[in-house]
């Protein structure tokens, strides 16, 4: 148990930052790009639905790999992918090609998950696993926290340069900095904190096939969970800038100053859980029970998203949103930790299952979003709805979940 693991788990987040830095720069631009192209909000929840199939696939594909192949390896070749991809669409000329960058994006920045969480469940102690998966998912708020603010000042300097279609330089810019970070993991990460795939400690207790997890309980209420969770949070990161901007008349620095905001709190929620949960389990409360404790409250944080319609403009807007914003991201890392007490051995496998269960969801849904919101001409119908699941799934953890199953490896 190095000091070193902590280490690691900063280089987690800095990945997940320029992951969500590559995929939040489509929404901080999504007025210019849907004036550029001529985009619906249809067409808009296309690109949207593209990249969530990629993801599906790619997390598919990655957790395969992941539990196969050394994680030092496989991890800095999915950056470079979507590094690519993303740089890629800062030169995208036509809808379609706007969408198959979208696609690619999708389709490596999956793999920042099942790369992840195979690193934490190798270096860190079970109860320290909600805190470490905490620093690991910050990194989307934090991504989403600075990338708001970067865009302006980007997009900014570009209009005073006076080139065309400024709009295209965040995308080129930000998609240079995932080779910096490859650079770093191999500087970095030292080969002996990974744990070789297929020498973990459920192999040796006789689990040999992948298969077996889905006579797991405890599977299917995970199943639940990715789902609900990850509606709730995309949804608002797909539909939230442009709420604000075409519903609530926010100007675009309005829009990318509270957005930031958003974010910061969603961080502030990560990292809340992780450490409360931490906390909770070293002053004598179970593993289990502090997750549980952690995820309900969360939950009924995210249900606020169902006053969002009814509450005025200004602070009361703004403060429920907050505080939504506090739960949604702060789902994530309980539900991480509860997911790594499945299977060592097919840890890679279980988490890009998972992942492609909650991306096709997504797929389906946030077109199906864009439409809703063409039709009704507001985002408050959709924005209204998609914090109930959370609840769901806590309901299902608390029927179903065994006690006393935490993995000591």
């Amino acid at each position: 148990m190095s000091p070193w693991r902590w280490v690691v788990c900063v280089l987690l987040m800095q990945a997940t930052v320029i992951n969500y830095m590559d995929r939040m720069a489509l929404n901080q631009m999504a007025r210019e790009i849907k004036v550029a192209f001529g985009l619906s909000n249809a067409q808009y929840g296309q690109l949207e639905g593209a990249f969530s199939l990629a993801f599906a696939l790619g997390a598919l594909g990655t957790g395969y790999v992941v539990d196969r192949v050394s994680v030092r390896w496989v991890y800095p070749l999915m950056v470079v992918g979507w590094s690519g991809a993303g740089i890629a669409t800062g030169f995208a000329g036509s809808f379609g090609a706007l969408l198959t960058c979208r696609f690619a994006l999708g389709l490596f920045e999956a793999g920042n998950w099942p790369c992840g969480l195979r690193t934490t469940r190798a270096v860190l102690r079970p109860e320290e696993r909600s805190f470490g998966n905490s620093l690991f998912q910050s990194g989307t708020a934090l991504g989403a926290l600075v990338t708001p603010m970067m865009v302006l000042v980007i997009v900014r300097r570009a209009e005073a340069n006076g080139g065309p279609d400024t709009w295209r330089v965040p995308f080129r810019v930000i998609g240079c900095l995932g080779l910096v970070w490859v650079a770093l993991w191999f500087l970095a990460v030292p080969k002996r904190l990974l744990a070789t795939p297929g020498a973990a400690s459920d192999g040796a207790r006789g689990e040999t096939r992948f298969r077996a997890i889905f006579r797991d309980p405890r599977f299917w209420v995970l199943f639940v969970a990715v789902i609900a969770i990850n509606v709730t949070w995309h949804g608002y990161r797909s539909w939230l800038p442009l709420y604000l901007q075409e519903q609530r008349g926010y100007t675009r620095e309005e829009m990318s100053a509270f957005t930031t905001a958003y974010y910061l709190v969603a961080d502030v929620g990560s990292w809340t859980v992780g450490l409360a949960t931490l906390v909770l389990c070293r002053r004598g409360m179970g593993v289990h029970t502090s997750r549980v404790l952690m995820f309900g409250g969360c939950a009924a944080l995210a249900l606020g998203t169902a006053a969002v319609p009814f509450l005025p403009g200004g602070w009361p807007l703004e403060f429920g949103l907050l505080a939504v914003a506090f739960g949604a991201l702060g789902l994530f890392p309980t539900y991480f930790a509860l997911s790594q007490e499945l299977s060592a051995q097919h840890q890679g496998k279980v988490t890009g299952t998972l992942g492609a269960a909650a991306h096709l969801s997504l797929a389906l849904i946030i077109p199906v979003e864009g439409w809703i919101c063409d039709e009704t001409k507001s985002y408050e119908w959709v924005l209204g709805g998609i914090g109930v699941g959370p609840l769901a799934a806590l309901v299902l953890m608390v029927w179903l979940w065994p006690r006393g199953t935490e993995t000591a490896g």
